[in-house]
Order: structure tokens, then C-alpha cells, then sequence
């Protein structure tokens, strides 16, 4: 073919970074002419992968440039367009697309157009590594075009870098190490892609590049060298010596930041003298830069092409790099970690506390570094605790303990314990934490909510005084202060100082309310102000009756409250409005531990109205009711059974439901909380059926105290009024004299 020896010196001569531009028309094949292109591919620069593909990873942040080359007669030609993309701190991408072609011999073309694909990793702070694949399509004239590729790998250093010592980089790469192969065969026009293993080819020659670039001197001065050892896995079947050095230098001077002088000494042999000026901030650039260079090609050697220019165009726009790592470690440390906080604390306030446990675990699990972790360590295991997980609670809060000691949420997780140890009756351990806490937490807050439990279990024990003194601590604003007074108002009832009494009482009716829950509260010392006011030394019913009467439907106190309406009708002798609520009760409260005494004041309504069969049956019924225990033994002991045997299930459900929260939500792991929710479900529902079972139990412990009341009146009531009708002959003279008293009454 007539434009063998032609090809070989031109072909490739830009993309693969295997040539100098247009290396000349010889008809000689010279590999050391296969060399980088001075012009273009500066190691420092956004195209510098076309030297060394690690370079790249200094690329700041997305950074485009387009340049174009050419001989003052416009006969040879390159252009070429650059891209560099930053992902985040390790890793960045580059593009390049060249394009270079000349016209010989009559109007005939030579062209390639090249394009680069780079990739740069930061393998530490001042270590890269980068590699890129070439893909380079050739038209030999028309009558030859392939497609040809191959590959460069590098690695960059950088030893230096600070505002007094200045910036170094130094940079090695090998060029070519997968070469391209350009195809030698006769061509008919067609295309066709040429592997490494074509016989009628020859392999563009593997260089190594050694780089440095250094900026200082407050930026004012910048320093290139290149040493290129060209040929380094020689064949000798393609001509050459192997092994050449070539180099080249470069050093710019800036006049101001936004001017600078140029000089280069290429490797061909050749000075070039250029500006460069830039600008910073200009509309959507955030730095944009022209540089302009030129040279002779025939200072040393002719080369026919005369004066040769370049101008450069480069702009970068978008965030840098460092803003958008900055940007994503705001998001991963504070936006994303308050996001799934917000998003745990929904769900934990619309009491879906097993899955508030689980996004907890998530902050605390993926945010370790969060300002709120010990927080979501602190409503993580409340979580738990309101699904009465008592086991799995504990151990957040021990662990959390261990893992913030110098959280201030530390105390809280104290008095959590000591609650959990009051929760399950366990009064000794609870009482030594209350110690510990006044020891270690005296000036906290937590104080206040340790004093309460001990004052609850201080009560609970008997030793009314003492319980006292603790919640006397606890005042308005306190989320435990109608507590704490309704607690102190019983104390002082059972230790019969009636005053102080009625000042708790009278305290929680005159505080605002915030929440149901003190609103149910308020309604109970409404109750208990009504008591203390019909019971009192100098009785008076009108001030209980307006007690009683301020209590709304729908109140869990309400059934008391229309039981003492009742007896303050019966009280002034009005049997018919007494009557009312009483009956009010046994129609709609069936369930109530109070229906047995509602009857007694029915028959007690019915003997003053003289209606004896009437409060025969009344009386009769509220014997029956009294006799019969509201939760009997037997339903006790079937049901601590029950609780029993569903207990050890109920623990290793915790066991799994707190591995499962102290994991991040991958699918394997949800899909494992979802097998768990079944067995939850039926577990939890076990506890919590105990649990209104045993507050059932409470009530009817509670009614214990009456029963004896109750049932000596009925009694003695219902056998006057057999009496009265004629079948009590066998009453006592002692109760003739009480039937004298009931008289009285009508």
C-alpha cells in the first residue's frame, strides 16, 4: 500500500497518547516520536489522563475545556473537547474526545477521532491510582478504517500540599500498557476492528511517563516536567533503538490571579511562549480560563509546518468537591440521622412502639456519631418498656450507660432501671437505685421522678409519712405532680390528717390540665373531695354533691361519683333522686366494683319510700353481689398459669426483638422482624390481657375493704324491713332500736 510508511508515523498520533501531533511526514517509522502531546495533555490539567489517568483525581469539580490546534496555513488541524466529573472525595471520571486529521497529496485526508474513558481512584489522602481505556477510530485515506483500543494505568502522589510549602504532585504512569494495534493491510474501504492479535498490524510502543507538577509561592509560580522513556517493551521488528527519554518542561508566572505568563520547551525539541487569563465567578462559571500559545516548528528542524498556535478554553462550574463531600456528610450527619429520628419519634408517639424500637436501633445502629444517638438509646428502650418488655429494656439502658458516660441523658437511664425494678414489685433494688441516684443525680432533674417512685413504693409498703415526705418534693410543672398529690391526699386520708387531705385534693382540681391522663386524675380528687366532705366531722353534703357532680361521663371515676350523688340524695332524704343514679349504675356499668353498694342504696331508697318488697329484692340482690368476690381465687390462679407459661416465650421474644432493633433495616433483617411479628403479637397480647387482669384484681382487692359494710348493712337492713312486713319476729331489741333510728329518716 502506498501510504504504509505514511501511517506509521501518523497513526495514533493523539488519542492513545501515543504520538506527537502530526509527528511529521517522514517515510521512516520512528517510535520515539510516538510521544504525548505538550499542548493538550499537561499533568496537572483536567486532560491530564491523557498523560497519566491518576491525575484526573485531582479534578476540584465538574470541569469542561475545548481546544483547538493548528499550523498557520490551517492544513493540519486538532481539536479536542475534556470533561471531569469529581463522584465524591475517592472517586472521578474524565472524558476526552479528540479529533485530528491533515490533508496530503492532492486533496487526500488522513483523520482519527479518539476518545478517551478515565476513571481515578484515591486510594488515601495523597495516593491515587487511575486507568483509562482509549477507543480510536482511523481513516487511512479512505481506503482503510478500524477501530483499534487500548489502555493506560497510572498512579499520583502528593507529598505536598500547604499554603507555605506549596503543592506538589508527582505522577507515573504506563502508556499504551494494553497497545493498540493499527492495521497494515491492504484496504478496499471497508471498516473492520483490529485486535492486538492481528498478523497484518503493529503495536503502538508502551511508554513510560514520570510527572511532576508543583505550584507555590503564594500560587504565583507553577513548575511541569515530563520524562518519557519511550519504547520500553521494544520489538525490533518495528525499527527503533528502544528505551528514549524525552522531556519537556513548563513554568508559568502569574503577573495577578487572573494573569499569567508562559513558557514551554517541548519534547520535540521546540520553545513556546503563551498567556493564560482567567476569571472567577462569572455567571453560572465558577472559574473560567483562556490560554493562548504559539510557536515555530522549524527553530531546530525543518518540519514544513512553519508557526503552529493553540488556544484553550476551560471553565468549571457546580459545586467543588469538598462542598459536595461537605454537603453529604451534612446530610449523613445531620440531616438523614434528624430525618429518621423525626420518623422513629412518630412512631413512637402514635404508640407503635415495637417499630419506634427498630428505627431507633436504626439512628443508634447507622449514626453512632449523631448528636441525638443516646436519645434514640433513650426511646428505644421506652419503647420497649411500654410494650412491657421489661428484659429488653434493661439491657438498652445498661448498654447505653456503658456507651455515653458522659451523656446527659446518663440519669435518666438510672431512673429507668430503678422504674422497671418498681414495676416488677422488686421495692429492695428499686429503693438501693433511688440511693445511687440521690448520690450521683441529687441537682437533676431525674431527682424529682425518682423521689415519686419512691414515695409510690414508700405507700405501698404501709409507711405513709415517709411517702409523704418524698412527694413533697415533686410540684406544679412536674409530669408527675397530680400523681404525686392524689398519692399524698390517700396517705394523709389513712393517717387521718383530713386537712392536709383536702389541701392535695384541692391542689389537683385548681392546676390546669394538660393531658388525659391528670384530667382522669383531676376527676379522681374531685371524687375524693367529695368523700372527705360527706364523711367529715361536721358533714357537708352540698359541698360533696357539687364534688360529685363536676365529674363528666365518660370519666373512669365517673360510676363513684354518681354512687355519691346517690348517697348525698339518700342523705337529705330524697329517695327518688337518689334512686336515679344508683339504678344509672346497674343498668349501664354492669361490670362496676361499685353495682353492690348501688343496690344497697336502692333498698335503702325503696325502705325509706315504704316499698318493702321492693327493697327486699334490692338488699337481696346486693347480699348476692357482696358474696360473691369480684375476681374469685380460682380466675387468679388460672391466670398467673397462663401469664406463666406464655412468659418464657414472651422473654425470648425479646431476646430476638432486641437483636433485630440493634440492626439496620436490610432486607434479610425485615424480613426476619416480620416473621417475629406473629409471635409478638400473641405473646404481647398475653401480657397485656394479664395486665388488665390484674388491674381488675386491684379493683376487686379494693373492694375488699367494703365488703364487710356492705354486707352488715344489707343485712341488717333487709331484716327490718322483714321485719317490717312481718317475718322478723326474731329481731333483736338492738335491732329494733336501729329500725327506731331508719324511721326517723322518713
Amino acid at each position: 500500500m502506498m501510504h504504509t510508511s505514511f501511517i506509521k508515523t501518523s497513526a495514533i498520533g493523539l488519542a492513545v497518547a501515543s504520538t506527537s501531533l502530526f509527528a511529521g511526514l517522514e517515510a521512516t517509522y520512528t517510535p520515539n516520536k510516538y510521544q504525548q502531546n505538550d499542548w493538550f495533555a499537561e499533568f496537572g490539567g483536567n486532560t491530564s489522563m491523557y498523560v497519566n489517568p491518576a491525575g484526573i483525581s485531582e479534578t476540584d469539580q465538574l470541569e469542561f475545556s475545548a481546544a483547538f490546534f493548528s499550523t498557520i496555513s490551517g492544513e493540519a488541524s486538532q481539536e479536542y473537547v475534556s470533561l471531569t466529573y469529581p463522584i465524591d472525595y475517592k472517586h472521578t471520571w474524565g472524558f476526552s474526545l479528540f479529533e485530528n486529521g491533515a490533508s496530503i497529496e492532492g486533496g487526500e485526508s488522513y483523520g482519527e477521532i479518539a476518545a478517551l474513558f478515565g476513571y481515578s481512584y484515591r486510594l488515601m489522602h495523597f495516593l491515587s491510582l487511575g486507568i483509562d481505556l482509549s477507543v480510536l477510530y482511523i481513516n487511512q485515506f479512505d481506503e482503510l478504517k478500524q477501530l483499534t483500543v487500548g489502555a493506560d494505568v497510572g498512579f499520583s502522589w502528593n507529598p505536598l500540599a500547604s499554603s507555605k510549602f506549596g503543592y506538589l504532585l508527582i505522577g507515573a504512569s504506563l502508556q499504551n500498557i494494553l497497545a493498540p494495534a493499527v492495521s497494515e493491510a491492504e484496504g478496499d474501504g471497508s471498516f473492520k476492528f483490529v485486535f492486538m492479535t492481528e498478523k497484518e498490524a503493529y503495536k503502538i510502543p508502551t511508554n513510560l511517563n514520570l510527572s511532576l507538577f508543583y505550584r507555590g509561592f503564594n500560587r504565583l509560580l507553577e513548575l511541569k516536567a515530563e520524562f518519557s522513556i519511550i519504547d520500553i517493551i521494544h520489538d525490533a521488528d518495528e525499527g527503533g533503538k528502544g528505551a528514549n527519554l524525552e522531556m519537556s518542561f513548563t513554568l508559568t508566572y502569574y503577573l495577578s490571579s487572573h494573569l499569567g505568563v508562559r513558557a514551554r520547551f517541548t519534547k520535540e525539541g521546540y520553545p513556546v511562549i503563551g498567556a493564560t487569563v482567567n476569571v472567577k465567578d462569572v455567571s453560572i462559571f465558577r472559574y473560567l480560563a483562556l490560554d493562548l500559545e504559539m510557536s515555530h516548528d522549524d527553530i531546530y528542524a525543518k518540519k514544513n509546518r512553519g508557526f503552529v498556535w493553540a488556544v484553550k478554553l476551560t471553565s468549571r462550574f457546580g459545586d467543588t468537591r469538598e462542598e459536595k463531600i461537605g454537603e453529604e456528610r451534612y446530610r449523613r450527619l445531620k440531616i438523614e440521622p434528624e430525618n429518621d429520628y423525626r420518623a422513629a419519634m412518630r412512631l413512637y408517639l402514635n404508640r407503635q412502639f415495637l417499630e419506634a424500637a427498630y428505627a431507633f436501633g436504626k439512628v443508634q445502629t447507622k449514626y453512632p456519631a449523631f448528636h441525638l444517638v443516646d436519645q434514640a438509646a433513650f426511646y428505644k428502650a421506652k419503647s420497649f418498656e411500654n410494650l412491657r418488655m421489661h428484659k429488653a429494656a434493661k439491657s438498652v439502658y445498661e448498654d447505653a450507660i456503658k456507651r455515653y458516660p458522659q451523656s446527659d441523658q446518663r440519669a435518666k437511664y438510672h431512673f429507668q432501671l430503678m422504674n422497671i425494678d418498681y414495676k416488677e414489685g422488686k421495692y429492695t433494688e428499686a429503693m438501693n437505685k433511688y440511693q445511687s441516684i440521690a448520690q450521683k443525680f441529687g441537682e437533676s432533674d431525674v431527682k424529682a421522678d425518682a423521689d415519686y417512685v419512691a414515695g409510690q413504693i414508700k405507700f405501698e409498703q404501709g409507711l405513709y409519712q415517709e411517702a409523704v415526705d418524698l412527694l413533697a418534693s415533686i410540684l406544679p410543672g412536674n409530669a408527675n405532680y397530680f400523681y404525686a398529690r392524689y398519692t399524698m391526699g390517700i396517705a394523709n386520708s389513712r393517717m387521718g390528717k383530713f386537712d392536709e387531705a383536702e389541701n392535695c385534693f384541692r391542689d389537683i382540681t385548681e392546676q390546669p390540665v394538660s393531658n388525659q391522663s391528670e384530667r382522669d386524675l383531676q376527676d379522681a380528687a374531685k371524687v375524693k373531695l367529695g368523700h372527705l366532705f360527706f364523711s367529715g366531722e361536721k358533714p357537708d353534703i352540698a359541698a360533696a354533691a357539687q364534688m360529685y357532680g363536676q365529674v363528666k361521663k365518660g370519666s373512669p371515676v365517673f360510676d363513684e361519683a354518681m354512687l355519691g350523688i346517690a348517697w348525698s340524695f339518700l342523705k337529705v332524704n330524697k329517695p327518688d333522686e337518689a334512686m336515679k343514679p344508683a339504678k344509672w349504675i346497674i343498668s349501664n356499668l354492669p361490670e362496676s366494683f361499685l353495682v353492690s353498694e348501688a343496690y344497697l342504696v336502692v333498698g335503702y331508697c325503696h325502705f325509706m319510700k315504704k316499698d318493702y318488697k321492693g327493697a327486699v329484692e334490692a338488699l337481696s340482690e346486693a347480699e348476692k353481689r357482696t358474696n360473691q368476690p369480684i375476681v374469685s381465687v380460682a380466675a387468679r390462679d388460672s391466670a398467673r398459669q397462663a401469664y406463666d407459661a406464655m412468659q418464657s416465650q414472651f422473654d425470648s421474644v425479646q431476646v430476638l426483638a432486641l437483636d433485630l432493633a440493634r440492626q439496620l433495616p436490610t432486607p434479610r433483617v425485615e424480613s426476619k422482624r416480620e416473621a417475629l411479628r406473629p409471635t409478638f403479637d400473641k405473646a404481647n397480647q398475653a401480657i397485656e390481657d394479664y395486665a388488665s387482669f390484674m388491674q381488675r384484681s386491684i379493683q376487686s382487692d379494693r373492694f375488699e375493704s367494703n365488703r364487710k359494710r356492705i354486707l352488715d348493712d344489707a343485712g341488717f337492713t333487709l331484716a327490718t324491713v322483714k321485719t317490717k312486713m312481718g317475718q322478723g319476729a326474731g329481731v333483736s331489741e338492738e335491732a329494733k332500736q336501729q329500725l327506731d333510728q331508719l324511721e326517723d329518716l322518713e
